[in-house]
């Protein structure tokens, strides 16, 4: 999951902790965090040498953490850069403390992971006030960035990398999303190859030179409303205020882009529609500018809104130009047929070469000979036929037919980001060939009436379905007044919400299941300086609810389940 929007004062104070002395994570070149590295006199090193062109691929463990119970609070971890050289490939993980082994998405992951560096005045930047860049970012759907297939690609081109200076503070900043009302031991992983040399060092060596991009986020976080009698899709530029717009401040080709959505989105179209006084020709692929990638929702089996999902990206041989004062515009597209969905995002990241200028327009095309996709007709043998002529010798007659067919790269498709990993995670639904998502079950018993339900040690009290007795049953409300939730959590930083679910809605939380009806949600009760929150932890019902029964969960643990009654 990408970053929320930063307040000035927040960028500022992480700028202020970046220039600050680093406190040193573990650096090690291979697979087990524990073996330490040496430098020439046997001690402990952290920065090892190596020579000019020298591609290194290693391990950065940060950590060990120990992410407390149900916290999905954002962090702040410094560290010196590596060395000089480019950094050409990235991929973060979470790894157990115990056995080195991946959480499922249902026990924790990293709800986003961004590495950022130092960089005053710099015009790209949208989250820190101006002061830093942005080098790469990883979310729920764990997008590995990797700048070695673009420069390979192109024989003709420029090897692509993140230049990171020797002298350069860097910052990871993250949130680790613990689902589990246990302790959780964790290492962060990096896996990193990187290019050792300045570009000085690197362009001597040839055959291409070296270029440093320059990474560029923005995006937006919002509530999608449930609308079942619509058309069940829900898009940011349509659907809001305000669409999702960043104007470039630079000359230069986009080299890479790809987009982030959290569970409920579908797909992302990215589109340059140019200034404002000399727009973009609409090609009739987005919403109205020229079109640069359609990236669609990968889930892994199919099941739809599954946490353990990628969204497309360009693919490697994908090139666009940007010119001063262009608005790239972002569009993600929800589900809300059926459900709503809260806190979403969409989000892009990109990657512009400022030394190289920008080829064209606003279209974008591909290099290295790939060919962009066409439309080609060719002669097909449709049958034979045989037949006797009048003079008793046998003609054979053969039927052609012409058939069209597409070859070649859309250039606008997106591609898979990744091949998908090792499967950690459970789903349910019979038409995956899992087991149901609900489970058969008689209706809870009845409670009293109450005006307040507590959210202690991850349960809702009363009416909590892990509990029996008076604690589990259903508390009660008469129509016209509100029932208020109070996060009692909240003092050891335990976020929680309420929200909503059909009936029963009481099968196990796994990869799928459960969503959000959109009748109710509390909203998050719990403050966190980058995600946000409401630091007030009681959220009340609205007085208008229909008279009924009502199940809920709580959408930062899941497998918390609750239910309340409106009764006459």
């Amino acid at each position: 999951m990408v970053v929320r929007q930063l307040l000035l004062g927040v960028g500022l104070a992480v700028t202020a902790t970046l220039l600050a002395p680093p406190a040193l994570a573990q650096e090690q070149g291979g697979g087990d965090p524990l073996q330490a590295l040496t430098g020439p006199n046997g001690k402990p090193a952290r920065y090892v040498p190596k020579p000019a062109g020298t591609r290194e691929v290693s391990k950065l463990w940060f950590g060990p953490y120990t992410v407390p119970p149900g916290q999905d609070m954002n962090r702040v971890d410094i560290d010196l850069p590596l060395r000089d050289g480019y950094l050409v490939s990235i991929e973060p993980a979470m790894q157990r403390v115990a056995d080195l082994t991946v959480p499922s998405h249902q026990e924790a992951h990293i709800h986003h992971a961004h590495w950022f560096a130092v960089d005053p005045g710099n015009e790209e930047d949208n989250y820190t006030g101006g002061n830093t860049e942005w080098i790469f970012g990883n979310g729920d759907e764990e997008t590995r960035a990797n700048f070695e297939e673009r420069s390979a690609i192109d024989p003709e081109g420029p090897n692509y990398g993140e230049y990171i200076g020797a002298s350069g503070p860097q910052a990871m900043i993250y949130m680790l999303h613990n689902k589990t009302n246990q302790p959780l031991n964790t290492w962060i992983v990096l896996d990193v190859t990187f290019v050792h040399g300045t570009k000085a060092e690197l362009d001597k060596l040839g055959p291409k030179p070296w270029h440093d991009v320059a990474g560029v986020l923005f995006g937006r976080t919002f509530d999608v409303p449930r609308q079942a009698d619509g058309d069940g899709k829900w898009d940011t530029t349509n659907d809001m205020p305000k669409p999702i717009i960043w104007t470039s401040t630079v000359e230069g080709t986009i080299v890479g882009t790809g987009s982030h959505v959290h569970p409920g989105g579908e797909k992302v179209i990215t589109e340059n529609l140019g200034p404002a006084d000399n727009p973009c020709p609409n090609d009739g692929r987005g919403l109205g500018g020229t079109t640069l990638l359609h990236a669609d929702v990968l889930w892994r089996y199919g099941a739809m809104f599954s946490e353990d999902y990628q969204t497309e990206v360009t693919h490697p041989a994908w090139r666009a130009p940007l010119h001063k004062g262009d608005r790239i515009r972002i569009t993600g597209t929800y589900e809300n047929k059926a459900h709503a969905w809260y806190t979403a995002m969409t989000h892009n990241g990109l990657y512009v070469d400022e030394a190289q200028p920008p080829r064209g327009r606003c279209a974008p095309y591909l290099v290295g000979g790939v060919q962009k996709q066409r439309t080609v007709t060719r002669k097909v043998k449709k049958g034979v036929r045989y037949r006797i002529d009048m003079r008793g010798k046998l003609v054979r007659k053969v039927r052609w037919a012409k058939k069209r067919r597409k070859v070649g790269v859309d250039v606008i498709a997106g591609i898979p980001n990744r091949e998908w990993g090792q499967d950690h995670d459970t789903f349910c639904g019979v038409d995956l060939g899992r087991p149901a998502c609900e489970r058969p079950a008689d209706p809870r018993p009845t409670g009293g009436f109450t005006n307040q339900v507590l959210i202690s040690d991850f349960l809702y009290v009363p009416g909590d379905t892990s509990l029996s007795g008076s604690a589990g049953a259903v508390p009660r409300v008469r129509t016209g007044q509100s029932l208020s939730f109070v996060n009692v959590d909240q003092a050891a930083n335990i976020r929680h919400t309420v929200t909503t679910c059909e009936l029963p809605c009481n099968g196990s939380y796994v990869a799928n299941y459960p969503w959000a009806n959109g009748v109710w949600d509390s909203g998050t009760l719990g403050y966190d300086a980058i995600d946000g929150g409401s630091p007030n932890p009681v959220s009340s019902t609205p007085v208008d609810l229909a008279i009924g029964r009502y199940a809920y969960f709580c959408r930062i643990h899941p497998w918390m389940r609750g239910q309340f009654e409106v009764a006459p």
